[in-house]
């Protein structure tokens, strides 16, 4: 009993060094990071480089009711309107269609507008441009027709006030109420800053979760098939080997979300801000650990009680798609977070790392579910190991033949006795 502590802690280094040196977890680990940068930091770089592109935009009216400018400034959206790129659109008048064709084809103009006469009926406005050149900017030029046609309409009909206000009806802005009752105002950015880690880690959670516990599951589906385990049961007993694969493969996992999590925070001051609450990290580690522990004892049973590799990845299989619900169902979490469904996710122990993550990054989930997730996920964490740790002894070293679900359950309540 005495060397129990050692050699748990020599089966959780090897195991640690053996996966952290593997290429599949070399190639997971830091190629998020990499994705991460290409997302966020990348675009951030070279859009501060690029300047807005002018535009030389022709048209014709029909009408002859509407005003054009000789041009205007047309701002790009960004979660930042201080930081939104301006471009001016100069506008250039013709006659005739063949005109304005003319002019696009010899690359004059980038397009141009033809109004009809029936504009007033229709309120169609045609917009030429080359195959293949249509870009963002031709979207960013509806608005700003918009307000040409608005003042062309209204001019000298309404006051400026009211004519400024029909073209920019709404200003919305957000503020949050404290517990203090003071409020402060956010910006979208803050607001998807606000959302930003729960859901990352959400998503984290998942992966790392099951790449750990999947290194878990191979290992112990490899070394029972290809007969290792024989060796190491001559020194090292059966439940020493699943604590220190169990704590071997967990700091594995840890460190593997601690790599992204500062991958996330440095680079996300080149775009979007995330927000990182102490209490929203407390748990999220918390629901690692208890998630991971949760997984990697169903994947060492499951590894002790099949006889190949390809039978354990099957069936865990199963398990890896229920877990896989709080993905699936995203959606219907972000918009209703407080339904039934929700909170079921979030309290279902397979489902609550993800669900409840997911939940906090929407809504002000209340204490008692947030303590009543980790307590079931808690009780469901000793109950999976235990039986996990008797199926471990009992199939360790049952080869040929896939034990019945009968007999699985027989030699678990055996052991309990």
């Amino acid at each position: 009993m005495n060397n129990f502590p050692g050699k748990t802690f020599i089966v959780a280094r090897h195991e640690f060094l053996k996966t952290i040196k593997h290429k599949e977890f070399i190639f997971m680990t830091f190629l998020f990071p990499l994705l991460f940068a290409g997302i966020t930091i990348l675009p951030a770089v070279l859009s501060g480089m690029n300047q807005a592109e002018d535009q030389k935009v022709g048209y014709i009216d029909m009408t002859g009711s509407l005003g054009f400018p000789e041009s205007i400034q047309s701002k790009g959206f960004s979660l930042e309107p201080s930081e939104a790129k301006t471009s001016v659109v100069e506008f250039v008048i013709y006659k005739d269609i063949s005109d304005a064709r003319q002019a696009l084809q010899a690359g004059q103009i980038s397009s141009y507008l033809v109004i009809h006469e029936d504009f007033l009926k229709t309120g169609t406005i045609e917009l030429y441009s080359l195959e293949k050149e249509a870009s963002m900017q031709n979207f960013e030029l509806s608005a700003e027709l918009s307000n040409i046609v608005i003042t062309s309409l209204l001019k000298d009909k309404v006051d400026e006030l009211t004519l400024n206000r029909i073209r920019d009806p709404v200003n919305i802005r957000f503020y949050n109420v404290g517990e203090s009752g003071e409020s402060s105002e956010q910006g979208i950015a803050d607001i998807f800053a606000s959302f930003g880690l729960p859901f990352l880690t959400a998503f984290l959670l998942f992966f790392s979760i099951f790449s750990s516990s999947g290194f878990l599951l191979r290992g112990v589906a490899e070394e029972k098939e290809n007969r290792i385990i024989e060796i190491l049961l001559s020194s090292v007993t059966p439940s020493e080997i699943l604590t220190g694969k169990i704590f071997g493969l967990g700091a594995v996992g840890l460190l593997q979300v601690v790599i992204w999590l500062a991958a996330i925070t440095l680079g996300s001051g080149y775009a979007l801000t995330v927000k990182i609450e102490p209490i929203t990290l407390f748990l999220a580690i918390i629901y690692f650990i208890f998630g991971f522990l949760f997984f990697a004892s169903v994947m060492a049973g499951i590894g002790a009680v099949t006889s190949s590799l390809q039978e354990s990845q099957q069936i865990a299989g199963f398990f890896t798609f229920v877990a896989a619900f709080p993905l699936i169902f995203m959606q219907m979490i972000v918009t209703n977070p407080d339904s039934l469904f929700s909170v079921f996710l979030s309290l279902f122990p397979i489902s609550s790392p993800v669900a409840m993550l997911a939940r906090m990054g929407t809504t002000s989930v209340p204490l008692y579910q947030i303590l009543a997730s980790i307590f079931i996920l808690l009780i469901s964490v000793y109950v999976v190991i235990l039986l996990s740790s008797r199926l471990f002894r009992t199939y360790l070293l049952m080869y040929g033949k896939r034990p019945k679900v009968k007999e699985i359950w027989k030699n678990i309540w055996t052991g309990s006795r």
